[in-house]
């Protein structure tokens, strides 16, 4: 992926030298060259990094993309720091150069990758959905779209699901126990500042379940019992890009900065309670659950009726640990606070409801 490239964190810095580099060495550019390289602007609302559309003159522009999509590091310095001090930046890029061939959901195609932790530079150049248009979790989604994204669940949890070798994929390979000591330690650390700033928007009892989650997040990081997969862990409608013109992908998934291993049925209630208000996820929670169920089995993996339920009520409560983690961790403005809240409801309900938090006592 061109890793003999400096790494331009800035997109204004990008130019058609560069980007000829990056383009041949993915294979995309062939014997054809970039004569122009500009810099079209800033593109989405990203909480933790920001997305930049370059449009592409080419000698030969037959068969080649006249836009690509670059993403960088966040402009704000506060989430910048914690990308880099934290794993999201790092995990993005071992996604598209290590995980993203060895499953099938339709993420965008990644045409360079480059990182450097240490100097803080970071640059992803990618496909241009500019054919389909983002979700918006405050929207919600459609039960047409919402099997939309039960597929793309399969297609990424299916061909990994239970490989012994899931460890090694990782950012940072660690045992389930040293995971769980570390989540609940985080966990615990951002819960006072997470009240403190979002606390008096919540209701009562969704404010009360996400402090008695605290004494149960590390029995909760150790599983299930059910084989894990690789687990996107932030598969919401604003990471979907649903087509908007007819050669465009249904549904392509972004972002991923968070996927690790993990239990696939976190996925799926992430979605599910994110996509639609606590009354009508209701009505259609079970209906989607079983259509994920008969897919994964017709994938080949043996998932019983019982046990995905238990794992759906499982998966549950971490809609209210990224809540929390997500809210210290992004820029804060006004439409993320609302976007917090938001979260901190829909799943506080979906826990309520499921009384999920008995399954860890």
């Amino acid at each position: 992926m061109g890793q003999n490239l400096d790494i331009r964190s800035d997109p204004t810095t990008i130019d058609a030298p560069w980007m000829n580099e990056a383009l041949r060495a993915s294979g995309i550019a062939g014997s054809a060259t970039i004569t122009k390289c500009t810099f079209e602007g800033f593109v989405g609302t990203g909480q933790t990094g920001c997305n930049a559309r370059f449009s592409l003159a080419w000698d030969n522009p037959a068969g080649r993309p006249k836009t690509v999509m670059g993403k960088f590091p966040s402009l704000d310095e506060t989430a910048r720091a914690t990308g880099f001090g934290g794993t999201a930046y790092v995990t993005e890029y071992n996604f598209y150069s290590r995980i993203a061939s060895t499953v099938d959901v339709r993420a965008p195609k990644c045409y360079h990758a480059a990182l450097n932790v240490e100097e803080q530079q970071f640059c992803l150049i990618m496909e241009d959905l500019s054919g389909s248009v983002q979700g918006d979790q405050f929207v919600g989604l459609t039960l047409d779209e919402a099997e939309l994204a039960i597929d793309q669940a399969v297609l990424l949890h299916a061909p990994r699901w239970g490989d012994p070798t899931l460890p090694e994929s990782g950012v940072n390979p660690s045992t389930l126990e040293e995971r769980s000591a570390n989540l609940a330690m985080i966990y615990g650390f951002l819960l006072p500042a997470f009240v403190d700033r979002l606390g008096a928007r919540l209701e009562p009892e969704i404010l009360k379940v996400i402090e008695d989650a605290a004494p149960v997040i590390g029995s909760w990081a150790l599983g299930s019992g059910t084989p894990l997969t690789v687990a996107h862990y932030d598969f919401r409608p604003d990471n979907f890009m649903f087509a908007r013109e007819p050669d465009a992908p249904p549904l392509v998934v972004v972002d991923w900065q968070t996927v690790n291993e993990g239990l696939g049925m976190v996925d799926v209630a992430y979605l599910i309670a994110g996509s639609f208000t606590p009354e009508r996820r209701r009505e259609v929670e079970k209906q989607l659950i079983e259509s994920y169920r008969v897919k994964l089995n017709a994938a080949g993996i043996s998932y019983d009726a019982d046990t995905c339920w238990r794992d759906y009520q499982f998966g549950s409560i971490w809609g209210l640990i990224i809540t929390v983690l997500a809210t210290s961790m992004a820029a804060r403005t006004e439409r993320g606070d609302d976007l917090f809240v938001t979260m901190a409801t829909q799943y506080g309900h979906l826990v309520l409801d499921h009384e999920a938090l008995s399954l860890l006592k």
